[in-house]
């Protein structure tokens, strides 16, 4: 889809609709499943850019929590062991693969691997 026709067909949306589209366009990868179609126990490779993260206190067991969103859903990222990784920040574009599991109601991807990919746009 062109630049010009993505531009026309988002005239009368709402802002977030229109930017998770250009998220999701930016996102779809040769290779990458969106977030929105993987399920659990599935090996999957998917493209996003970093929402948000989080880091256990000292104190308690390293563990990186990391949320990947591709304008579809949103992915959690769990590196046990870790309390930083260099590169992966939030606004970070990247690619991981593993293995999809549940926890509670989120789909995560506990130690992928990772890609970290130029800057988006």
């Amino acid at each position: 889809m062109s630049v010009l026709t993505r531009a026309f067909s988002s005239w009368g949306r709402d802002q977030a609709l229109i930017e998770a589209d250009e998220v999701a366009y930016e996102c779809a990868r040769p290779g990458c499943s969106p977030i929105g179609g993987v399920t659990e126990g599935e090996m999957a490779q998917v493209t996003g850019t970093v929402h948000s993260m989080a880091v256990q206190p000292s104190g308690k067991r390293p563990e990186l929590r990391v949320e990947l969103y591709d304008g579809t859903a949103i992915l959690e990222l769990i590196w046990l062991g870790r309390r930083s990784i260099a590169g992966i920040a939030p606004g970070a574009y990247l690619t991981v693969s593993g293995r999809i599991a549940q926890h509670g109601d989120n789909l995560v991807m506990y130690n992928p691997g990772y890609d970290l990919l130029p800057a988006r746009g």
